[in-house]
């Protein structure tokens, strides 16, 4: 036997295990899918059974955003009046801290309205990824529960 009937004989070998390979996927896929169609997607995709608890927590969410964000927007005013004053200052931890935890709307409107931290690189970069974060992950909660709750 010569190398070509070698190679031959292992292309025809590799043929049948990557043709019999793409008809298990093709089934799974097949399998899969009809699966999916069958599942009831209003009831097994739903975060919770009770829709009193999806709109209380819908709106439990909009008010923590909502606080987080008046308040990231008060302490930027507050600090550039402090810093216009020469008063006490409030922390770049804290501001960054509050922008973290939801405020990062709040917190870029703060600093463009005040004209605050915007020449220092870590506010503005920091803050508007933050911004880009937040209006990705909240978009996806408040979507999914504002969807089965009040749809």
């Amino acid at each position: 036997m010569d190398i070509h009937e070698i190679m031959q004989t292992a292309g025809q070998y590799a043929y049948i295990a990557l043709t019999a390979a793409w008809e298990g996927i093709q089934n799974a896929w097949t399998a899969l899918s009809d699966w999916l169609c069958a599942l009831p997607l209003p009831t097994s995709i739903k975060l919770f059974g009770n829709d009193t608890v999806n709109k209380y927590l819908f709106l439990g969410i909009v008010a923590f955003l909502l606080i987080m964000n008046i308040w990231a927007f008060y302490l930027f005013g507050h600090d550039k009046s402090s810093a216009k004053r020469r008063d006490r200052r409030i922390s770049e931890k804290k501001l960054f801290r509050v922008c973290f935890w939801g405020g990062a709307i709040g917190g870029l409107i703060g600093m463009n309205a005040f004209r605050h931290k915007t020449l220092k690189k870590k506010f503005s970069v920091g803050v508007p990824i933050l911004f880009v974060l937040q209006l990705i992950a909240d978009s996806f909660v408040l979507g999914f529960l504002g969807f089965w709750t009040f749809f």
